[in-house]
C-alpha cells in the first residue's frame, strides 16, 4: 500500500500516519514513513532545523525540490509507503511562508513527478472546518508552526483545488471535524478498500485475527 497523506496543518496527517503504521505493523505491512517535507525538516536535529529557517528562499525551495524528486523513487522502491505533505506542502506554502517566487519550480512540479509515482498509489485529504483547525492550534501549537490563524479559510481551499487538481487515480477525503483518530483510520480503511491491490487484500485478509 503507497500512500500520500495532503492537507492542512492540524488537519490530522501525522496521526493518520502514524495510526497507519501501527495498523499496518499487525496486518504484514511494514510502512516506509517520511513526515518531515515541512521546513524545518522534522528529521533534522533542533540545531539543523534552526539553521534551515535562515537559509534564502532559494536555497529551501532547491532543497525541498530535490527532497521531492528523491521520494518519488522511494515510493517506487518501497512495497507500502507513506509520505506525509510531500510536493503539495511547496505547491501552497512555499509562496505563502518560504518566500518562493512564481517562477520556483518546486511550486508547480506535482503533475510531473505524479506521472513517475506507482500506479497504485492513494492520495488522501484530510480536511477539517476552520473553528477546528483553530481550535486545535490553540490547544496543542506545534514548535514550529507553519501557518497562520487567518490563513486558515484560504488553506483549506488551497488544499482542496490541489487534491482536485491532482492525476492520481485513487482519491481519498476525510474530514476529521468531528472523527476521533481511531474513526479517521477506519474511514481510510473502508475507502482505500476498492484502490488496494489483490496483494494488499490478502496480506490483510491473513492477518486480519492479529489486531490484539
Amino acid at each position: 500500500m503507497r500512500v500520500i497523506i495532503i492537507g492542512c496543518e492540524y488537519a490530522g496527517k501525522s496521526t493518520l500516519a502514524k495510526n497507519l503504521l501501527e495498523w499496518g505493523r499487525k496486518h504484514d505491512m511494514r510502512f516506509h514513513l517520511d513526515d518531515h517535507f515541512t521546513i524545518p525538516d522534522a528529521s533534522l536535529s533542533k540545531e539543523d532545523r534552526e539553521v534551515m529557517l535562515t537559509l534564502s528562499p532559494a536555497f529551501k525551495e532547491r532543497f525541498q525540490r530535490f527532497q521531492d524528486v528523491y521520494h518519488v523513487r522511494l515510493l517506487r522502491n518501497f512495497r507500502d509507503a507513506i509520505e506525509v505533505g510531500f510536493y503539495s506542502e511547496n505547491t501552497i506554502y512555499g509562496p505563502l511562508y518560504y518566500g518562493y517566487k512564481p517562477e520556483f519550480l518546486a511550486i508547480r512540479h506535482g503533475r510531473e513527478l505524479e506521472k513517475e509515482l506507482p500506479s497504485d498509489t492513494i492520495l488522501v485529504l484530510l480536511t477539517a472546518s476552520p473553528e477546528v483547525i483553530v481550535k486545535r492550534m490553540e490547544m496543542d501549537p506545534h514548535e514550529y508552526q507553519v501557518i497562520r490563524k487567518e490563513d486558515v479559510p484560504i488553506l483549506l481551499q488551497k488544499f482542496e483545488e490541489e487534491f482536485r487538481a491532482s492525476t492520481i487515480h485513487a482519491k481519498i477525503r476525510i474530514d476529521t471535524s468531528n472523527r476521533t483518530p481511531e474513526e479517521t483510520l477506519q474511514e481510510f480503511l473502508a475507502q482505500a478498500r476498492p484502490y488496494l491491490t489483490s496483494e494488499d487484500l490478502i496480506r490483510i485478509m491473513m492477518n486480519e485475527g492479529k489486531e490484539g
